[in-house]
Formats: C-alpha cells, sequence, structure tokens
C-alpha cells in the first residue's frame, strides 16, 4: 500500500501538531528533572518524531527540501528524547549523589539536536511557507507568511543555540515552536498546481 503526498502532508500536519502540544505541556507542567511528567511527554514525542520522519519521505517525493527537513528533524527529535529516556536518570536525575560527570556533556548533546530539529523545520517553514506565499490565495497566502517569518525566526535563533548551547534555550523553543504550529498548519493547503 502506497500512502500519497496528501495523507503524509496531513499525518505529518497532524504529528506536529501534537508535538507543539507536548512542548506546551512539558513547560507549563514544570517537567524539567520530574520523570513521572516528563517520560509520559518525551515517549509520546519520540514517537511523534518516527511518525513525522517516515512520513517525510513521502512529502520528499515531491518536494524534496521541506520532505528532507521533515525526516531530519523527526530523527533529531527521536534520538533526542531517546536520549532522555535512556540516559538523563541515570545520568543525572536518579540517585541521591552528585550526578555523573558525563551528565552535563550527554544532557547538552540532546539539546543540540533539539536545536537542529527545531532549525531543520524552520527550514522547512520557511520553504513551504514561500510557496504558498507565491501560489496560493486567501487565507492560506497569509498562513504562508506568517510560516516563513516564524520559520526565519526558528532557524535563525536555533543555529544560535547550536553555536552557543543551553544560553538561549527558552528562545530557541518558543521560536521552534511556533514556527513548528505554522508549518503543520501549511502543510495541509493544497496548493493550485498540486497533484498526488
Amino acid at each position: 500500500m502506497e500512502m500519497q503526498n496528501t495523507r503524509a502532508s496531513q499525518v505529518v500536519s497532524a504529528a506536529l501538531i501534537l508535538t507543539v502540544v507536548t512542548q506546551i505541556a512539558y513547560m507549563a507542567l514544570g517537567a524539567s528533572g520530574q520523570s513521572h511528567i516528563a517520560y509520559p511527554i518525551w515517549r509520546t514525542e519520540a514517537l511523534l518524531g518516527l511518525v513525522v520522519a517516515v512520513a517525510g519521505f513521502v512529502i520528499a517525493r515531491r518536494d524534496a527540501l521541506v520532505g528532507g527537513c521533515l525526516v531530519a528533524g523527526g530523527i533529531f527529535n527521536l534520538i533526542q528524547t531517546g536520549m532522555g529516556l535512556t540516559l538523563f536518570y541515570q545520568l543525572g536525575y536518579g540517585g541521591e549523589g552528585e550526578p555523573n560527570p558525563v551528565f552535563m556533556p550527554v544532557l547538552g548533546f540532546s539539546f543540540f539536536l533539539y536545536f537542529a530539529a527545531k532549525a531543520a523545520f524552520g527550514i522547512a517553514a520557511v520553504e513551504l511557507g514561500r510557496q504558498l506565499w507565491r501560489r496560493a490565495a486567501g487565507a492560506w497566502r497569509i498562513a504562508g507568511l506568517l510560516a516563513a517569518i516564524t520559520g526565519v525566526a526558528a532557524l535563525l535563533v536555533n543555529a544560535t543555540a547550536m553555536a552557543i548551547g543551553m544560553r538561549v534555550v527558552f528562545p530557541a523553543g518558543a521560536t521552534g515552536t511556533v514556527a513548528t504550529f505554522f508549518l503543520a498548519l501549511c502543510l495541509l493547503a493544497k496548493l493550485p498546481s498540486e497533484a498526488d
């Protein structure tokens, strides 16, 4: 059975919107370092990352840049949440003593992947937003503009975070989450010349 582009776009859009919801829930619940709250969210995000990555390959047949960014972002999210699930408690959050010395580099690499995923989704938002701005009409054209603007912000802030680390974690996460929302919205648009 072959998945068509429209269906893949709908699946990725739903997965990205759920990822936005989990990011907001994580921050609202103050889940950082609390495994009983963080782990269910991370498990959900890992599964969503896998869905985005696999369905992104279908989208890449029509649009290599957008699909490739979705694949990369999904894989980065899958790996970074997997690191949180399998390493954070064991190296840093668990036990009563000081964290294992390797914990901070593992945490840093996990966030590097988090920033890379947000940057990849930012690139996808810029490209898909540009396409909608040029070829769509009405509300989809405005959505495309918003995706492109927030995508540029996400790309710039998350690329900066990749370079300097955790000092900009909140702006990086916020810009990436907003761009991801508009990317998800724009994936639902049908461009005039688009066909499965």
